[in-house]
């Protein structure tokens, strides 16, 4: 377990390192572009996923999982053929110059929509890949490939940029897809060695699920839709700025953001990560104290960001430096601004954490529909007449309503679960 805690520090401070060294060798508007594909990347994790990981992921984690991998084999095949479908779609976006230049008004010349889109597609085939295996009980391994496509890539793109060898964001991009190429072969290799050794167990027989994956997958169908909202959320406000800033001007806006996010990483891994178990487990047994579980954990979230946030405000104008870039008042503004809004996200994790143990993702969805409607034209609005301190502020604007409406719902459904009997059966934790 602090192995794992280890390498997930640590691959967080390579890619924070990576952020630093690519706006001090090649500029903020290589920052700008190495901060959509980060964004790109992000949201196709979840969107890319079409719904069905969570139950496989379930699936492969049972005593038998060998007729889940099988699913996996055929979801593969159906994965790579949307790949292939996404790249067939830019390739006839990039030969209309209409589309061409509306690419490039949100900053993605065509061979950077090339570099995201290769990002995008490899890093969710990894991030399925090495889900797969940590499904299948296998944590060291599964641990060591995470860091490989989190961390140990950005590393490697370190040591070339700070060298000379490296020198232009494209070259970064290639490494990072490489890396995710390299992992994806390393966790199908050995899902299938496990299948091959898995095959001479007599594995003690489970009940079938009745309706397959189908109806699990409508039944989480809110949540995904939710998911896939609350992560562009996160990132959307620098896909707007690209058609209202430069690059360079963009790239300062992401270099910020990403420092003010690692509170937000810390507080996932210290915190959000173990107390959505806790949550279902509490859920089932005790009720009563669901609520006052999900305050504690809200609560450590918020503590772990405002120390963190302390931290940052002591080293920030080192960080500016090392970059090339003294912070001026409006970096500071800026970055206080994303901090803020970040302690507030962190918060608003362990509220979505506990709105997933409660399983009724519709009454999260609806007003969070509602939101991401009046984010558009408010962000808009914001960003056309203050650049990126708009696009800050209209972050900053969505976290508070996200955390709000998150905190009622769960407290909204949390009350009524106080009614139901605790289970008496072993469940999966959904």
């Amino acid at each position: 377990m602090l192995t794992r805690l280890l390498l997930r520090f640590s691959a967080l401070g390579l890619k924070f390192a990576l952020a630093i060294v690519v706006a001090r060798t090649l500029g903020f508007d290589a920052i700008a572009a190495y901060g959509l594909a980060v964004a790109a990347s992000v949201i196709a994790s979840k969107v890319l996923g079409l719904g069905f990981s969570p139950e496989l992921n379930r699936r492969l984690s049972e005593a038998n999982p060998l007729p889940a991998i099988g699913n996996a084999r055929r979801l593969s095949v159906v994965y790579g053929a949307l790949y292939l479908l996404l790249a067939a779609a830019l390739a006839v976006a990039t030969l209309n110059e209409t589309a061409a230049a509306l690419l490039a008004r949100f900053g993605l010349p065509v061979s950077l929509a090339w570099s995201v889109l290769l990002v995008t597609l490899s890093e969710h085939a990894a991030f399925e890949a090495n889900g797969w295996l940590f499904s299948l009980h296998r944590p060291r391994a599964a641990s060591l490939l995470l860091f490989a496509r989190t961390g140990a890539w950005a590393g490697i793109a370190c040591a070339g940029l700070l060298a000379g060898v490296v020198q232009s964001i494209g070259t970064v991009f290639a490494i990072w897809v490489m890396t995710n190429i390299l992992v994806v072969i390393a966790c199908l290799r050995r899902i299938d060695a496990f299948a091959h050794r898995a095959r001479g167990i007599r594995f003690p027989g489970s009940a079938a699920d009745s309706g397959g994956v189908f109806p699990v997958w409508l039944h989480g169908l809110p949540f995904y839709a939710a998911g896939v909202l609350l992560v562009v959320l996160q990132y959307a406000e620098r896909f707007i700025a690209g058609s209202h800033v430069s690059a360079d001007v963009l790239g300062q806006y992401v270099f910020a953001w990403s420092i003010a996010n690692a509170v937000q990483t810390v507080a996932f891994a210290t915190v959000v990560a173990t107390a959505g178990p806790r949550f279902v487990r509490t859920l089932a047994a005790t009720p009563g104290a669901f609520l006052h579980q999900v305050r504690h954990a809200a609560a450590a979230s918020a503590a772990v960001t405002l120390l963190a946030s302390a931290a940052i405000a002591v080293v920030y104008r080192d960080l500016f430096a090392f970059a090339h870039e003294p912070a001026d008042a409006g970096h500071v503004a800026l970055l206080a601004v994303l901090l803020v809004s970040f302690v507030l996200r962190a918060v608003a994790d362990v509220l979505w954490a506990a709105a997933i143990a409660l399983r009724d993702g519709s009454v999260v969805l609806i007003p969070l529909t509602v939101i991401a409607l009046l984010y558009l034209p408010v962000a808009s609005q914001l960003i056309a007449h203050d650049g990126v301190m708009g696009a800050a502020l209209a972050h900053l604007a969505t976290s508070v309503a996200v955390a709000a409406m998150l905190a009622l719902s769960v407290a909204r459904l949390a009350r009524r679960h106080r009614h139901i009997p605790p289970a008496t059966e072993p469940h999966h934790a959904g």
